[in-house]
């Protein structure tokens, strides 16, 4: 009997060992994932803001534990087709989120108007410690409009993708877009939706929402079509203004309202009694204490 004790006791012991010994083993391994750090990255994105100058924007990061961290002061220059000096298209260094922007130099306008699709190379060599880096994207050249159509009460809101194939432009299909409003914060979407998909003719459109949204004086706000980061034809943003917002005139004499922004002349009645109060409150304190003072020596006189 006291045989089978001690075999269950070292059995006992035997497993609180391995678990022992499996919890150190994945502290470790998690304590290491958390302070590894990988090889810088270099990527580089292709931007058309409203149909017109095209840019490229580059961005190193490197993964420190368990998120990315951006790398700055890393030299990057940017080649069109190929890593050659005369298809130097710039160079750039990435700033301190990492990132660095290089416009398309008027002297490619002619290889640029001859070429439906580029290969943009992003190099950068070892320099200080630092590895050699390189990325590169394919780009099918594109351009994205943005129209309004309105029928019987409904606003709706569309945009359309082509692409140049030859010498025509060719609406494309199955492309994602976002439809949205321009706010100071960002965009707002101009329906339930956060993305709208292109049809069969290649139009993406929603039904417009935001009824009442505030414009400017005049009504008007600017809806947005975007085609973010895509693989084929990367971002693409275009605008237009319409008078679909409700007016916002700014009051006359502003400042002449009793508001916290106004002059000392106009400050608000509540804030005025608030502060008159406290004051009163304070010198009336001091008051009864210089009271109760002279009281206390003319008791002492006459003790």
């Amino acid at each position: 009997m006291k045989q089978l004790n001690n075999m269950k006791v070292y059995q006992y012991h035997k497993y609180i060992i391995i678990m022992v010994l499996l919890f150190g083993t994945s502290v470790c391994t998690i304590n290491a994932q958390d302070s590894a750090v990988s090889k810088t990255e270099l990527s580089v994105s292709y931007f058309l803001p409203a149909n017109k100058v095209p840019y490229l924007e580059v961005s190193t990061k490197k993964k420190v534990g368990r998120k990315f961290e951006p790398v700055k002061n890393i030299p990057v220059s940017v080649y069109l087709s190929e890593a050659e000096p005369t298809n130097l298209l710039g160079k750039v260094t990435t700033d301190a989120s990492g990132k660095g922007r290089i416009g398309i130099p008027a002297s490619f306008k002619n290889t640029w108007d001859s070429l439906n699709e580029f290969k943009f190379i992003a190099q950068s060599d070892s320099s200080a410690g630092q590895e050699s880096l390189s990325a590169d994207i394919t780009i099918k050249k594109a351009i994205l409009t943005v129209d309004t159509t309105s029928a019987d009460g409904t606003r709706m809101v569309t945009a359309q993708l082509k692409e140049k194939s030859g010498n025509d432009w060719v609406a494309i299909k199955n492309i994602d877009m976002k439809l949205g409003i321009k706010r100071m914060l960002g965009n707002l979407s101009v329906g339930d939706e956060a993305t709208y998909t292109s049809d069969s003719t290649g139009v993406s459109s929603a039904e417009f929402k935001r009824d009442s949204l505030p414009g400017d004086q005049k009504g008007n706000i600017i809806l947005v079509a975007e085609v973010d980061d895509n693989d084929t034809y990367g971002n693409l943003v275009t605008e237009k203004n319409v008078n679909w917002g409700a007016a916002v005139k700014p009051p006359k004499n502003f400042f002449a309202q009793r508001t916290l922004w106004s002059t000392r002349f106009e400050t608000p009645i509540w804030l005025l009694i608030v502060a008159y109060s406290i004051g009163i409150g304070v010198w009336c304190v001091i008051f009864y204490l210089i009271w109760q003072i002279v009281k206390i020596k003319r008791l002492g006189a006459n003790a």
